[in-house]
């Protein structure tokens, strides 16, 4: 399957330009003496908020996606044990699928994937980490739709047992069931209706 990784544009990272820019300047393309200093950089949703102090953000920020040691020893450590400094206390097992998954942080798609309901709002075409997990959270095309509850989904690998229900890992019985759902896609509120034309979302309301 052919895929690709969004880490910078696609996927939030914020860049500065530090030199080769001017006021007067006309042209589209900045010049081959242009450089960048890379200031924040969010793929996934609630990631770092998730598993990394807030300390540690400025590092990650500055690293790239595919060298992260940081954001990959602080999820690594919040899913450990309480003894070891951890938090959700899961298995060693599921851990180590769960790091898999998460790093490198960026977001994927799978462009060779035809997904009923691509180019037709409303209608899901995306799945947040579909390339991932194999399709497990509604298509193999991945990226993510508008209307993926993202928190939801993370908060049921890191608390609950989605990673054994897809056989990855053996069940821990650690789930924490209070924490596995943020109550925003069961009936308790409503999504918003998306249009056909850039940038698709409505007006807040």
């Amino acid at each position: 399957m052919r895929t690709i990784s969004l880490p910078l544009a696609l996927a939030g990272a914020v860049a500065l330009a530090v030199a080769g820019c001017s006021a007067s300047s006309t042209s589209g393309t900045p010049s081959n003496s242009t450089k960048y200093q890379q200031i924040e950089r969010l793929s996934r949703p609630a990631i770092k908020e998730a598993f990394e102090t807030f300390a540690n953000h400025d590092t990650t920020n500055r690293s790239v996606p595919t060298n992260d040691a940081e954001l990959q020893n602080s999820i690594a450590t919040f899913l450990g044990s309480p003894g070891s400094g951890g938090v959700a206390n899961r298995s060693q097992a599921i851990s180590n699928v769960i790091v898999s998954i998460l790093i490198p942080d960026e977001m994927k798609a799978g462009l060779s994937q035809t997904v009923a309901g691509c180019g037709t709002a409303n209608t899901p075409c995306g799945a947040y980490l579909g390339v991932e997990t194999g399709g497990a959270t509604g298509s193999k095309f991945g990226g993510r739709w508008l209307n993926d509850d993202t928190i939801k989904t993370s908060l049921g690998i890191i608390f609950g047992n989605t990673v054994p229900a897809l056989g990855l890992a053996p069940d821990d019985d650690n789930e924490s069931w209070c924490l596995t759902d943020d109550n925003l896609s069961n009936g308790e509120g409503q999504f918003q209706s998306y249009g056909n034309t850039f940038p698709y979302v409505n007006a807040p309301y």
